[in-house]
């Protein structure tokens, strides 16, 4: 079973821990990479995109719009490029470019 997605990592500043941001980082990193596994998209990368119904490509970077309540495929994920907004069933074809 999947892991409900914690939406906002945490800071640790009372343990004096000095990686906090990184290991924030680290965290929004691990969730952005579960998302890219479970939907099979290049969110967070440079990408040239084809939709379903539209003329010519888009191209810039994929961005999550709304993060997912869990990592779990039969749940809508809404993304965006350019200044579209995407559903993952209307992606044709998707290039990554970096």
């Amino acid at each position: 079973m999947n892991e409900p997605l914690q939406i906002q990592g945490v800071f640790d500043f009372e343990t004096g821990n000095a990686d906090g941001f990184e290991n924030w980082r680290r965290e929004v990193e691990a969730r952005l990479e579960a998302i890219r596994r479970e939907w099979c998209v290049p969110v967070g990368r440079r990408v040239r995109m084809r939709l379903r119904n539209f003329d010519g490509d888009f191209e810039g970077p994929l961005e999550l719009l709304y993060p997912p309540a869990a990592i779990d495929r039969r749940l809508p994920l809404r993304l965006r490029i350019e200044r579209m907004e995407v559903a993952v069933a209307d992606i044709e074809q998707c290039i990554v470019l970096d």
